[in-house]
């Protein structure tokens, strides 16, 4: 039970129990004295053998002797009272100063001693939110001031080491994009080459199917063309994103309206809605484009496996979080492929640019949410959007 107590207790509980020990004399003194007091009794038979004196004293001198012999007992029970209330007054008062006292110096310095460790903790539990700017005055002394120095070191090498591993991050992040940009830009210069190479030969051969063979390989070069300018609009798309207009906007009005924009006879779209959502800082126009990607993604996904298409877009709130979900039961991701869904230029789709998913990421993530992915082969996949707001 002990170790479940804060340092201040503990060390008011420990204070409280050396002054009880160091009080026993004290309280072994009262007792003794207490004692000594209780044996001066009043005894009426000693008062009636002196009150019988005073009766039968035969001269005046004898008389006088036996009344104040008289009058000197019975002070006894008035001076035994008068002790036991005093000593019991100085015991009490003297107990009440020095408990008062000494739990109060205790207050002071177990403050002192516990606040730098309170702090501690506090920054402890900011950093834990990922809150790397909670570094501590050092006001401390001793050991304290080497901890909270320790503790403000760790910060900014921790600061050092994540800015180290998120430049290390876009390094390879790019790295990637650029050589699977330049296969992406290699697979349709290869046709367009192998074309200007036939056509040229056919020039030179003066080959009397030449107009023919101008069509054909015009066509090609023109749609392999065309592949290239989609691929380079997607990825300007991609690394120029612009940043996002934040208003409070209701996610159950976007939800609904993609929910217009994306119907469509070939599959159901079911909305369930969790009604009075707390308003969320969002840019409606790139929340639409990446819940569009998400429903065009479900609705592909049907065409895999060839049954009825079902895709239910919900709304929910637990405590302080936001939840959109797109579940369908389309045919599903593998384990592997579900590991680099989110990397630019990864696709399973024959004209898929590999920029969907990774785009609607980064909305997510710029308009202050994080998406999730469920999935398993033959049995749908569920995408979630989640959002912290300020209400709790």
């Amino acid at each position: 039970m002990m170790k479940n107590l804060s340092i201040r207790t503990k060390t008011l509980f420990l204070l409280f129990t050396m002054l009880l020990l160091a009080a026993l004399p004290l309280i072994a003194y009262s007792v003794a004295t207490m004692k000594g007091l209780s044996r001066l009794g009043w005894d009426r038979d000693i008062e009636a053998t002196l009150e019988q004196s005073l009766q039968q004293a035969a001269t005046a001198s004898d008389k006088e002797n036996a009344a104040v012999s008289l009058m000197k007992y019975r002070q006894i029970h008035a001076l035994k009272q008068g002790i036991t209330d005093q000593v019991l007054t100085v015991s009490l008062l003297y107990f009440g100063i020095i408990i008062f006292l000494s739990l109060s110096a205790g207050w002071f310095f177990t403050t002192r001693i516990t606040r730098p460790l309170r702090q501690l903790t506090e920054a402890t539990k900011r950093i834990a939110a990922d809150n790397l700017d909670a570094t501590l005055i050092n006001q401390a002394g001793g050991e304290m001031a080497h901890l909270i120095d320790s503790f403000n070191k760790m910060i900014k090498d921790l600061k050092i080491a994540r800015e180290q591993h998120r430049l290390n991050e876009r390094r390879s992040a790019w790295r990637l994009v650029a050589r699977t940009l330049a296969h992406e830009i290699k697979n349709p210069l290869t046709p367009i080459r192998l074309s200007t190479e036939r056509l040229y030969e056919k020039f030179l051969g003066k080959s009397p199917d030449f107009p023919e063979v101008i069509q054909s390989t015009t066509q090609t070069i023109l749609s392999e063309i065309a592949n290239l300018e989609r691929l380079v609009n997607a990825f300007h798309q991609y690394a120029k994103f612009p940043d996002p207009m934040l208003k409070l906007e209701s996610l159950n009005s976007i939800a609904e309206e993609c929910t217009t924009l994306y119907k469509h006879p070939d599959y159901d779209l079911d909305l369930r809605l969790c009604p009075a959502l707390p308003l969320l800082p969002l840019d409606r126009g790139q929340m639409r484009q990446a819940l569009g990607n998400l429903l065009k993604n479900a609705a592909q996904s049907f065409e895999k496996n060839g049954q009825r298409g079902r895709i239910i877009l919900t709304t929910a709130r637990e405590d302080n979080r936001i939840r959109l979900s797109v579940q369908d039961n389309g045919c599903g991701i593998s384990e592997e492929n579900r590991k680099q869904l989110f990397q630019p230029y990864f696709t399973t789709k024959p004209q898929g640019s590999g920029l969907g998913l990774p785009l609607t990421e980064r909305i997510v993530n710029v308009n202050g949410g994080r998406i999730f992915c469920e999935s398993s082969e033959e049995k749908g996949s569920l995408f979630t959007l989640e959002f912290k707001t300020a209400e709790t």
